[in-house]
């Protein structure tokens, strides 16, 4: 009996100190500003098929990514406000592609946050955390250009966003804020390009990678805005005689673009960003099956509407195989 009036407080406890923050939110935020967390998870980066695969070829990409921030933006420059002392989230994710014809590939993206967390600067400390199921896509890639002689190809991708949950998730029956939650519960499309370009001499490989993402409200009438989000790559075989084993150095310069997001009382204040990261990432082809690498995202320009949270820094663990599943 006794453990169960213990389990009742400590419930009741973080019950107290949920509604609490929810109380004060509105007064620390004057203006009606609302501090994001850190960018959403998207596959544009090491983790992305870049073409489409060759016909009854299975290819199955597991990513897992830890991003982190501990500091406030207000436009370009930091902000003394601080809410937050940091937030931070561990998502896994899976890409299944396969070339069901000569120049079409399906493909599908699914993942789960293990935790989307957010530590505020309150007394009593508080610790916010959400997990879940984030938004699968499923789309269709098609082969445009395939000019082997000049080694330079397009291909384009369309798709649709579905979430795997419409239900907000709760902590102590108080509802968490829309960045705490693993998914937002909207439907949306995707629109995809890639172009390639291939050096075979010197093992060289450039390539440009665009993504948008267009959402619907959903059932709570919350709509999150158009992101785009583009990459130039840069990668180098490594073709030295002192160096065991198969390696590929590769340099991204990437844009993330996403437009505000609307409430039911319309534009919402703090949201809405660009920002460019620099991505160095090393490849290991592992006895001709396996591909693992390494990435680091370091933001080296931010700039937000309104006051929100930015990210410091985010590292990628990715493993790749291709499958043949016929001739």
């Amino acid at each position: 009996m006794g453990k169960v009036i213990q389990v009742q407080k400590k419930y009741s406890l973080l019950s107290d100190k949920l509604k609490i923050i929810f109380l004060i939110l509105p007064w620390l935020f004057t203006g009606q500003i609302k501090a994001q967390c850190l960018s959403s998870v998207n596959p544009v980066g090491g983790t992305v098929n870049l073409l489409v695969l060759e016909k009854n070829t299975l290819r199955v990409i597991s990513f897992y990514r830890h991003n982190y921030g501990n500091k406030y933006f207000e436009g370009s420059r930091p902000s003394d406000f601080s809410l937050i002392k940091s937030a931070n989230y561990n998502y896994a994710g899976t890409i299944v592609a396969y070339g069901l014809a000569e120049k079409l590939t399906l493909e599908t993206e699914f993942g789960y946050f293990f935790n989307k967390t957010q530590h505020y600067n309150i007394s009593p400390s508080l610790k916010l955390q959400g997990s879940g199921f984030s938004n699968a896509v499923v789309s269709a890639r098609y082969g445009l250009l395939k000019n082997q002689s000049k080694r330079f190809f397009i291909s384009t991708g369309l798709g649709l966003k579905i979430p795997l949950s419409t239900t907000p998730v709760s902590r102590g029956g108080v509802e968490l804020p829309v960045e705490l939650q693993p998914t937002t519960g909207a439907y949306g499309a995707v629109a995809q390009l890639f172009m390639v370009k291939e050096v075979p001499a010197s093992g060289t490989r450039y390539f440009l990678t665009s993504r948008a993402e267009f959402n619907s409200a959903n059932r709570q009438e919350y709509k999150p805005g158009t992101s785009v989000f583009t990459s130039l790559f840069f990668s180098k075989h490594l073709m030295y005689s002192w160096l065991r084993g198969d390696w590929t150095t590769i340099i991204q310069l990437r844009s993330e673009i996403r437009g505000r997001d609307r409430t039911l009382n319309g534009w919402k204040e703090s949201s809405g960003s660009t920002i460019f990261y620099v991505s160095p990432q090393v490849n290991y082809f592992i006895a001709e099956k396996w591909n693992i690498s390494l990435m680091l995202d370091l933001p080296v320009y931010q700039y937000f509407t309104g006051i929100q949270l930015a990210t410091k820094y985010g590292i990628s663990l990715n493993l790749a195989r291709d499958f043949r599943l016929g001739n």
